[in-house]
């Protein structure tokens, strides 16, 4: 599970993991991981990082921690995410990371403007409460790019692989 708060070197630790454990297909090629730390080992801390595949498909990942206050435990805390599946832009900034497509095939945030959400279908920033099923708790990076490697190999949609289902707006 993601950790909350949590140091920058518990965060690492647990992020090698979760890249130790991820098994790919063939044909891809990994943008390093970014990992920019404000005051290390302490929040906040963004890592980002892409898998962009020879079909020109990619994930694209991203992670904000914010600072708790002292009370609160005074580590670090999820504050914004973004799992992206879909095109690849040609565009890439300063590092070499591929700028973000608005076209996905599946993108889960959170986001400070949107709260918790998810892009499918070619519909847009559909509420957590319409996303039954999908825990934006537990939810990893790990799982998100496993469910793209079981979508790539099997067809089988998204949503279904990651344990959740797309209501129908009301």
């Amino acid at each position: 599970m993601r950790p909350n708060n949590c140091t920058f070197d518990e965060y690492r630790t647990w992020l090698q993991d979760e890249c130790n454990a991820i098994v790919l297909q063939p044909g891809f090629s990994i943008v390093t991981p970014i990992i920019v730390a404000g005051k290390d080992p302490l929040p906040p801390w963004t890592i980002k990082f892409a898998i962009i595949y020879d079909d020109g498909m990619y994930i694209r990942i991203y992670e904000h921690y914010r600072e708790l206050a002292k009370k609160d435990g005074g580590g670090g805390r999820l504050h914004i995410l973004s799992y992206h599946y879909g095109p690849c832009s040609e565009e890439r900034d300063e590092d070499g990371f591929p700028y973000k497509e608005d076209n996905c095939v599946l993108r889960i945030d959170i986001d400070t403007i949107s709260k918790r959400h998810a892009h499918y279908n070619g519909e847009n920033h559909i509420p957590e409460e319409r996303l039954v099923g999908l825990n934006f708790e537990t939810i990893s990076l790990s799982d998100f790019i496993r469910a793209v490697e079981n979508h790539r190999k099997t067809s089988k949609p998204l949503p279904g692989i990651l344990g959740f289902e797309v209501k129908a707006a009301q």
